[in-house]
This record gives C-alpha cells, structure tokens and sequence, in this order.
C-alpha cells in the first residue's frame, strides 16, 4: 500500500510538472503568434504610403488673355508650362523616394 501511495504521488508530481512545463509553452507560443501579428501590422502600416501631397494636385493656367501679343501669350504660356514641369518633377521625386522607402529590400 506504500509503495502504491508513493507512485502514485510520483507520478502525481510527474504529471503536474508535464502539465505546468505545457501551459508554459503555450503561453509562449501565444506570446510568439502576438508578437508575429504586431510585427506584420507594423510592416503593413510602415508600408503605407502617405496622403498625395495637395501642391502635387495644383494646376497651371496661362493666364493668356485675347488681345495678348503674340510674345507676351508665348512668355506667359512658357512660364505655366515651366512651372508645371517643376511641379511634375518635385511629385515625381517625392513619390519616387516615399516608394523606395516602404518596398522590400
């Protein structure tokens, strides 16, 4: 009767140790799929690409009027198309240098 007494608390204790050392690693592991999920979140939102600046959304007009001379029409078309072209290129390096910065490596 001792000897089954004292197995049984062995194995008792055995048993307890196994079921402790189980809920350890499934704390771990829940702490493991947590931490995988902010991590993912984290890219994903690192990733986004920002709002689209406004400057980037204004438009050029001319200014060209009927009546202008010829020279005049020209030099203020010129300017518009000038300025737009600088608009263009500054949206175009932005984008350009907010997209590298959010793809893979």
């Amino acid at each position: 009767m001792a000897l089954l007494i004292s197995s049984c608390l062995t194995a008792c204790t055995t048993d307890k140790a196994a079921l402790g050392k189980a809920y350890a690693d499934k704390a771990k592991a829940g702490l493991v799929e947590e931490a995988l999920t902010a991590a993912s979140r984290a890219v994903s939102d690192a990733r986004r690409m920002p709002d689209y600046p406004p400057e980037c959304r204004r438009h050029h007009r001319s200014g060209v009027k009927l009546g202008d001379k010829l020279g005049v029409a020209n030099k203020k078309a010129d300017i518009a198309l000038g300025n737009a072209n600088s608009q263009i290129d500054a949206c175009a390096g932005w984008y350009d240098g907010t997209k590298a910065a959010r793809e893979p490596k």
